[in-house]
């Protein structure tokens, strides 16, 4: 077992998220309890990826507990989950040394401290107790031996991963139920990082037709990406065929959109699919799961666990990640990247970025990621 013991104390420097304006972070300074139990380990986070998809948490937070994996005491203010590389700074956990880096669910602050269960060679489950009921697919943090955490292809795993476990298990939640019978895919704000990695992965599963919705501004991006059979502004949704079976993914979150869709494609909508929220950041409870406007929400963490249970987790992982692989190939193609790595320093900086996070300023080509000194 590695122990190292610091002071008693020790000083945690965090960027909270005020809860109900998410534009607005503050920095503040707090201690830890530095003093470790059997199974405790202090991480330092070293750098993370900023996306459209931690804005989601922050909006979801209350509806779907992303507030309580990293509680702040403050009712106010919360912590936003990021997806990061740690090292490990103190450790009285067999099995995980100091040095070690981990991949996983982090807060926007310089240490976490874990409580550690089976852990092995490839990481590690945390169980604290506030955190035992929260899905499982955010307490798993996966070592990072024999990778280079400063390598572009690095810096694009770690981007995506979060978006990419929500694309691949969404289509496969759509392959599991065959399409629905659609013969049309349309997706909404087709030019973000979830929607085109979805696209992506439902390319040759199916024989329906995927169409791209998009803003004028996002048009020739989202046409250059070459994930979509075609590609349609908002204010060209009239001209999509409405008289076959249509299956509507939403990633805008915008309900007079919804209304739309619903208005145009009729009886001919056979599943509204609400798979996150780009622009609107205010959880949409109202059309979520009603039955006759055919809108569900979909949430990755359950259906990762029901494929798990039939599969196995190897299975899973193993599928996931040669898909993901191929995902990361195309779109950072030296020749045509579509999405160019962003690199900010410090917290200061991270405040900023989700600032245009939250008002839709990051451009769809953009891939932010966070380094503290």
């Amino acid at each position: 077992m590695t122990s190292q013991k610091p002071s008693a104390s020790m000083t945690n420097r965090r960027l909270l998220t005020r809860k109900n304006r998410l534009h607005e972070s503050r920095l503040e300074d707090c201690q830890i309890e530095a003093e470790l139990k059997e199974g405790e380990a202090i991480i330092r986070l070293e750098r993370f990826g900023l996306t459209t998809n931690n804005i989601t948490y922050a909006a979801f937070g209350d509806a779907m507990g992303y507030w309580q994996f990293f509680p702040t005491g403050q009712d106010e203010w919360g912590h936003m989950p990021v997806w990061g590389i740690g090292r490990v700074i103190a450790s009285a956990a067999e099995g995980i040394q100091v040095g070690d880096q981990y991949f996983g669910y982090y807060p926007m602050a310089t240490h976490l401290k874990v409580i550690a269960d089976k852990i092995s060679a490839g990481g590690f489950v945390e169980v604290s107790e506030h955190r035992k009921a929260l899905p499982a697919a955010y307490n798993y943090y996966t070592n990072y031996a024999g990778k280079d955490a400063t390598s572009p292809e690095s810096d694009y795993r770690m981007l995506l991963r979060p978006l990419f476990l929500t694309s691949y298990m969404l289509a496969d939640y759509l392959i599991d139920n065959t399409f629905f019978a659609a013969q049309q895919i349309v997706i909404s704000s087709a030019s973000s990082k979830t929607a085109f990695g979805s696209a992506f992965c439902l390319a040759g599963p199916t024989d329906a037709r995927i169409i791209g919705l998009t803003s004028d501004r996002n048009r020739a991006f989202v046409q250059r990406l070459g994930c979509y059979q075609s590609v349609a502004t908002y204010e060209e949704l009239a001209s999509i065929n409405a008289g076959i079976p249509t299956l509507y993914i939403d990633f805008s979150g915008d309900d007079a959109l919804r209304e739309h869709i619903h208005q145009h494609f009729g009886d001919n909508l056979v599943h509204d699919c609400y798979a996150g929220s780009a622009s609107n950041l205010e959880f949409n409870t109202d059309s979520v799961g009603d039955a006759d406007r055919k809108t569900h929400f979909f949430f990755a963490a359950p259906h990762y666990r029901k494929r798990v249970q039939e599969l196995g987790g190897p299975a899973v992982l193993g599928a996931m990640d040669a898909r993901q692989a191929d995902f990361i190939q195309a779109l950072s193609n030296p020749q045509a990247p579509w999405i160019r790595l962003c690199h900010s320093e410090g917290f200061e900086q991270a405040a900023q970025v989700v600032e245009q996070l939250c008002d839709n300023k990051v451009a769809p080509d953009e891939g932010h990621i966070v380094v503290l000194p």
